[in-house]
């Protein structure tokens, strides 16, 4: 299968900013070496963008999501748009973390 472009949009960016700033005040390595990791398996979701679709956070926004668990702790939501062939990431959070108003 051909790779699918993989859309980060800013909003996630700055989730991802968050978690790391958060790791950060044990460790700066490690905070470093996991950002590097989660934008890795983000990017991979492209060449393989069939994961489970997540029905609690489709019934919470209204639209079907994909999900992939990252490091056994990290909820990824995106959308593929078979139309544009991209995929679209949504959202990005800690697990143990219960979802926001606005998030899958």
């Amino acid at each position: 299968m051909k790779r699918l472009p993989v859309i980060i949009p800013p909003k996630v960016r700055d989730q991802i900013r968050e978690q790391m700033l958060y790791i950060a005040r044990d460790s700066i390595d490690r905070a470093l070496a996991w950002k590097d990791r989660v934008q890795a398996a983000i990017l991979a979701i492209g060449t393989m963008p069939g994961h489970a679709i997540d029905e609690d956070a489709a019934d919470r926004i209204g639209e079907t999501l994909r999900k992939l668990v990252s490091e056994g702790t990290y909820l990824i939501h995106y959308r593929v748009d078979e139309a544009a062939a991209t995929v679209h990431i949504v959202n990005i959070r800690h697990g143990a973390r219960l979802p926001r108003a606005d998030e899958p």
